[in-house]
């Protein structure tokens, strides 16, 4: 258990339970929620206001779709590359609400994907898992065929728990593609299901399919990484809100250190202030401090 002094579990893996906006609305927890629904559905709108265009290609059938955005003051396709993997607990959420991080990279020359995949229960989460391992090697056929000046990826919540993928998918990770990427970046994510495969509010009637034995081998907390080495050049950047559960919290720390342990050059982060919507909500101010890390980490 994450936190010994926990009462409730339920509260522990429900991150819009932890936030401290809000607190004038009857229900915070929905209000929070809907905000983010909301604003971030906003941001993506407002991207074609400022000149950025979008491409969208396929990596396979149904929700199986990326969004390419670009601006055409700088549309070369050998710009470097961010990578956004959205959350949503497997089961809801799509490219349309994760379009906050965009418009800065855009503006400092990036092509930034949004991808979307198909959500639980339409797939089993080992399912999901597979496609996702179809997307890693789209992208990067992508990305060579465009000849990009490197590539960045950035993982939210359940993304970022797909996004370990990455690290573990030895058939499609050569090393000059390993070589290709300069910085994987989580955030807020859940990287150990042990404690909710069989927790109503979170996998409700096994909406995700898994077994306890499942759990364990999805969770990217546990796993050992092969090819270490082939990671040498690339930064490992575990973030999280401040205003989380101790769970949450705690995974976050706990995953950092795994991948340190193993021999990734590693970096973890707890972000003041945030909670675990802002923290992306705020990546479409260039001024933000969570957009200033974004931007310092590649420069």
């Amino acid at each position: 258990m994450y936190n010994p002094e926990c009462e409730d579990l339920n509260k522990e893996y429900f991150p819009s339970h932890n936030t401290v906006r809000f607190q004038d609305h009857q229900e915070p927890n929905v209000a929070v929620l809907d905000n983010f629904m909301k604003i971030t559905r906003q941001h993506r709108e407002a991207l074609f206001n400022q000149g950025i265009q979008v491409d969208q290609r396929r990596y396979g059938p149904d929700r199986q779709v990326v969004d390419i955005f670009y601006s055409l003051k700088n549309s070369t396709q050998a710009a470097p590359l961010m990578v956004f993997v959205h959350g949503g607990y497997w089961q809801m959420l799509d490219k349309n609400n994760s379009c906050s991080i965009v418009g800065p990279y855009v503006r400092r020359g990036y092509r930034v994907a949004v991808m979307d995949y198909n959500l639980c229960p339409n797939v089993t989460l080992g399912h999901l898992m597979e496609q996702f391992r179809d997307f890693i090697a789209w992208i990067f056929d992508y990305a060579e065929h465009c000849q990009s000046q490197g590539i960045s990826f950035a993982g939210h919540s359940a993304g970022a728990h797909l996004l370990a993928e990455v690290l573990k998918s030895p058939g499609i990770i050569t090393l000059a593609r390993a070589r290709m990427v300069s910085s994987i970046i989580f955030i807020s994510g859940i990287y150990d299901l042990r404690e909710i495969w069989n927790l109503e509010s979170v996998n409700p009637k096994n909406i995700l399919g898994i077994t306890h034995a499942q759990a364990e081998a999805l969770s990217p907390i546990l796993w050992e990484y092969n090819d270490v080495d082939f990671w040498t050049f690339t930064g490992m950047h575990v973030i999280v809100a401040e205003h989380e559960s101790v769970t949450f919290i705690e995974q976050s720390r706990r995953f950092a250190e795994s991948l340190r342990h193993q021999g990734f050059k590693t970096n973890f982060k707890i972000f003041k202030k945030y909670d675990h919507f802002d923290i992306i909500e705020e990546t479409s101010d260039d001024k933000s401090e969570i957009s200033q890390f974004l931007r310092s980490i590649d420069e």
